[in-house]
């Protein structure tokens, strides 16, 4: 069975990643000019919240400590480098640039959580949850994905 710590840990990696992920549509929505696209990004702002408060109330129930900040991000993980060009990318404001990028990010946000769920055995009821999530990031995923072609 997987540590406390180490649950704790892969799952504040998760709230990080969720707040990458949170900025990184917030600064594509402020960045785009495509109504439908800023719709499309709320949502998963709202999602992408959502998530990240589950995940705290798990690293509570096991006697985690939690990000300290909401809003942390951890300047090492892949999704932050992701969204790091997402942001670059979006300066050109260009629907497919955009979409692209997004993509990328979200491809990123789904090997993530990909990881976490393979990890040790985790309790069930987490993994449930993070599998939950992650249909909903897929769902996300195949979204941007058919609005660019």
């Amino acid at each position: 069975m997987i540590k406390n710590d180490d649950l704790v840990d892969s799952l504040n990696d998760l709230v990080r990643i969720n707040n990458d992920r949170i900025q990184g549509f917030e600064k594509a929505i402020e960045d785009n000019e495509d109504p439908q696209l800023d719709d499309i990004f709320r949502h998963m702002v709202i999602q992408s919240q959502e998530f990240r408060s589950q995940l705290a109330d798990h690293i509570v129930r096991i006697d985690g400590t939690g990000v300290s900040d909401a809003t942390t991000t951890d300047v090492s993980s892949k999704l932050h480098r992701a969204w790091i060009d997402i942001k670059s990318a979006l300066s050109g404001k260009d629907r497919d640039t955009v979409l692209s990028s997004v993509e990328f990010g979200e491809n990123a946000a789904v090997e993530a959580y990909e990881e976490a769920i393979e990890k040790d055995p985790i309790p069930a009821y987490i993994k449930e949850d993070l599998q939950h999530q992650l249909a909903q990031l897929k769902e996300s995923l195949n979204r941007v994905t058919s609005l660019r072609q």
